[in-house]
């Protein structure tokens, strides 16, 4: 027995050592960034332009973040595993047997207004358009729009972006991570403040995996017009906007399954759902598409018709009018019942030949929403038919993008969510 408990005793010291190594050989040291006077072997670059310049000063300057992949330390890039970036006290985590012979490369982060007023300026296949009063046809409240063909508005956010996120040499933005920025648009916070902020859009049509809810079957295609398509495949996956047959968005099924139930699209966001600000969505919607983008956009947010009732959430659709001004400026002219001309298809980033909801309802009857028709216009439905999905969210004001210069807003190089 004495034995027995002799070995057990010296397995349990050599499982102990074993951890205790492991621990140690990971444990993360804080280093100092580059310092002119004493610390020579932790070199800094800045994004300047398409460029990067060295830091010479021991004083950093914020609103950067730091590039993984372009970073190296002994001589290893993508340092991920040896090195962490302290942003709060401009400080290096390194592994403890790890010397401090790094070059590290930081990415300029943009605020949203930075990236709007500054720096997404060169946009191709499309435009963005600040909305101001002067503009014939806009929204007039001076927030920025994405519209045309295809424009280069796409970013990448949620689990499992994280490598491309810290810029990873070679590291690819899964298409279950790929969102479009629909703009940076005025919009009412759960508190009532009002706002702006960026709006963006699922790049893919969500599957029942995402949503945490059976399909209801397959959309409507128009088959003529999928060459014309803008995601990388068409959704074998539709749903009821309600099961009940009842256009109240705050107790339907999509609000449920993007929202509130224990397996949502939310819920499977896990902490990157806290980038995302809960605000009032517009529901009580209108009576008719026989109208244009710009008196659609103006009903959703009249405190006595379309915005008569609003429900906090994270989680939505696009509006109508989000629809109509994602098509190039000379079809804000028409109706969204008339959007079904070539001119619209060719041009407008939001089409993709299929059906579609939006969140608000057709408020005629009391089942039935309105929708994208696979030939491109704005009409209705009965909320128990199974559309396409895409879910769509406003980034928190903490959140900023970057990226670096081979970084473009295109769906094979995103920017990126810090």
């Amino acid at each position: 027995m004495k034995k027995k408990v002799g070995i057990i005793s010296a397995l349990l010291v050599i499982v102990l050592v074993v951890i205790l190594a492991i621990l140690l050989t990971n444990k993360k040291e804080k280093k100092s960034l580059y310092n002119a006077t004493n610390d020579n072997d932790i070199a800094y670059y800045y994004q300047n332009g398409s460029s990067y310049t060295q830091g010479t000063s021991s004083t950093w300057t914020t609103g950067y973040v730091l590039n993984v992949g372009k970073s190296s330390c002994n001589g290893t890039t993508n340092p991920k595993d040896i090195l962490d970036w302290d942003s709060v006290n401009k400080t290096v985590l390194m592994s403890a047997n790890e010397n401090n012979n790094c070059k590290l490369y930081f990415d300029k982060a943009y605020t949203a207004t930075e990236f709007f007023t500054t720096f997404a300026k060169n946009v191709s296949n499309g435009e963005l358009i600040q909305h101001t009063p002067s503009l014939s046809n806009s929204a007039g409240d001076n927030g920025y729009r994405y519209s045309g063909n295809n424009p280069n508005n796409f970013i990448c956010f949620g689990p499992g972006s994280s490598d491309y996120n810290n810029g990873i040499d070679g590291a690819k933005c899964d298409d279950g991570n790929l969102y479009r920025i629909i703009g940076y648009v005025p919009v009412t916070l759960a508190n009532g403040t009002n706002t702006n902020l960026i709006k963006v859009i699922k790049s893919e049509y969500a599957t029942s995996n995402d949503l945490g809810i059976s399909s209801n079957g397959t959309p409507s295609t128009s088959s003529p017009y999928t060459g014309l398509k803008r995601v990388k495949k068409l959704p074998e996956n539709g749903f009821c906007w309600d099961n009940n047959k009842n256009n109240i968005w705050g107790s339907s099924t999509l609000y449920q399954a993007l929202n509130t139930n224990s397996n949502s699209f939310l819920n499977k966001l896990g902490n990157w759902a806290n980038k995302i600000e809960e605000v009032q969505w517009n529901v009580a919607g209108h009576n008719s598409h026989s109208i244009t983008a710009k008196a659609m956009y103006d009903i959703e947010n009249d405190k006595n018709k379309g915005a008569s009732t609003q429900v906090p959430a994270k989680i939505g659709l696009m509006y109508p009018s989000d629809y109509g001004f994602a098509s190039s400026k000379d079809n804000w002219t028409l109706n969204l019942e008339n959007y079904g001309n070539a001119n619209n298809r060719e041009n407008n980033w939001l089409f993709n030949a299929v059906y579609e909801w939006t969140v608000s309802r057709y408020s005629n009857y009391t089942d039935y929403a309105f929708y994208v028709y696979d030939y491109g216009f704005v009409g209705h439905n009965n909320v128990d038919d199974a559309s396409g999905v895409r879910p769509v969210f406003y980034l928190n004001s903490s959140v900023t993008l970057s990226g670096d210069n081979s970084i473009n807003g295109s769906d094979n190089h995103p920017y990126r969510v810090n």
